[in-house]
């Protein structure tokens, strides 16, 4: 009975066994029906190639100019300051005004001196009293010590007319020149006075030359005495030349010429020299360097690096670099000595 029983599980667990593995195939294949149906593969797209377009530019032969521009101002060559010796008087008057044309020994300024004029004038009287007397002594006297007496007398108002004329000499500041003013102090009547101040500049109009000052002193000095130079005002253009540079300029004491002459030029007219007027203003295009039927390129085509210069010309569809050997250069033109020919195309890129 218990074989019987026994044998009864058995094919029960069997069933079992073979109902459940039917129920897991058919789970798995209906999963399967599930999945989405595989697409195709996509392609990757095509890629055009694009050409790589470049500015160009032909190597062209012709002239060159370095050049500065900038404006210059007329001044005289002689320029004579006028100052008081002495500091501690009062300005009385200036007799000038700036722009006026004076001639040697007009008066510039003048300082106060109480009633010394009047002094000066009665002096005067008297010197002449006394030679109306030593005259009349020596007409109508046969005494010689009265004469004598007359003419002491004389001698003596006329030491103490030059002693009153002398202080107010020393009181008037009057032109070294023939000229024209063309500084005056601003100084106004009531004021004191300092020695050596420059109160007024007499100029000689006949001795015009123009000057032309840098803000900046790096950028003159490869100028060299007798550069050219076109000189334009009142619509005309003259030729002219550089006469004095920082590094020819006259050794001076006074120290604001010396601030002056160490960022000037100074250039003068060639002949025949127009009329110019002190002050005047001008154009002035001052050539450095010029360089004639020479190899040129833009200058956005050079280009530089660790201290090489190449350009990129275009061969085969590709880009080439070469070397080349430079010479002047402005802000818009670089020379070339060697390395490329005329007429090749250079690449300018911005």
């Amino acid at each position: 009975m218990q074989t019987l029983h026994s044998r009864k599980r058995t094919r029960r667990t069997s069933l079992l066994r073979l109902i459940l593995a039917g129920t897991i195939a058919a789970s798995l294949l209906s999963g399967c029906s599930l999945l989405p149906a595989e697409e195709e593969s996509l392609q990757p797209p095509i890629i055009s190639k694009k050409e790589e377009v470049h500015d160009t530019a032909l190597v062209t032969r012709g002239n060159m100019e370095l050049y500065l521009t900038s404006t210059a101002t007329a001044s005289s060559d002689t320029n004579n300051n006028v100052s008081f010796s002495e500091s501690g008087g009062i300005l009385k008057m200036m007799h000038v005004q700036e722009g006026d044309k004076v001639k040697k020994g007009d008066p510039i300024a003048e300082l106060d001196t109480g009633d010394l004029p009047l002094q000066i004038k009665l002096q005067k009287l008297t010197v002449e009293q006394r030679s109306l007397q030593y005259a009349d002594s020596l007409k109508n006297s046969s005494d010689k010590d009265q004469i004598q007496f007359a003419k002491i007398d004389l001698e003596k108002e006329q030491l103490q007319l030059s002693a009153l004329e002398k202080q107010y000499a020393k009181a008037l500041l009057l032109a070294p020149s023939d000229g024209l003013v063309t500084y005056l102090i601003d100084m106004k009547p009531g004021e004191a006075v300092e020695a050596n101040r420059v109160m007024a500049v007499v100029s000689d109009p006949s001795k015009v030359n123009f000057i032309y000052e840098s803000t900046d002193s790096s950028k003159i000095t490869a100028v060299k005495k007798g550069y050219e130079v076109d000189v334009t005002f009142d619509k005309k253009t003259y030729k002219g030349k550089v006469i004095q540079t920082p590094s020819t300029a006259p050794k001076s004491d006074n120290e604001s010429i010396q601030r002056r002459n160490a960022r000037a030029l100074i250039i003068a007219l060639d002949a025949p020299k127009p009329p110019v007027e002190i002050g005047q203003l001008a154009d002035i295009k001052l050539f450095i360097e010029k360089r004639d039927n020479v190899l040129t390129i833009p200058r956005g085509a050079l280009q530089s690096m660790f201290g090489r210069n190449y350009i990129e010309t275009i061969e085969n569809d590709r880009v080439k670099e070469v070397d080349v050997e430079v010479g002047l250069k402005t802000n818009d033109q670089v020379e070339i000595i060697q390395g490329i020919a005329e007429g090749q195309k250079v690449i300018v890129d911005n």
